[in-house]
């Protein structure tokens, strides 16, 4: 018995569809997860947030690659900047960012 293409590509989607998925996580603890710095954008400013008493490291980018200011903070620190499109960097992510 001779199957046509489409036929064969049917019965393989299906025997497919049918296995159970196994997808793989990264492993991190909640612990990784609670102590990641934050950033939020305000009229002038972006505000950083480091959770616990550690210091990180941030650098402030233009959108062009110039950087504009590099800081090492612990708790939340209001950095004012003009209105424009910047990247922010620290350890843990990379994050763009318009200041308004």
């Amino acid at each position: 018995m001779k199957l046509s293409r489409i036929a064969i590509i049917a019965i393989l989607s299906l025997a497919f569809i049918s296995m159970p998925t196994m997808v793989a996580y990264p492993s991190t603890t909640i612990q990784s997860v609670i102590n990641v710095p934050a950033m939020k954008a305000g009229h002038g400013y972006i505000e950083l947030s480091v959770p616990g008493d550690e210091a990180i490291s941030f650098a402030i980018y233009s959108i062009t690659g110039q950087s504009i200011k590099t800081i090492t903070i612990s708790g939340t620190m209001k950095v004012e900047l003009p209105r424009g499109y910047y990247i922010v960097r620290c350890d843990q992510w990379s994050k763009t960012v318009v200041v308004k």
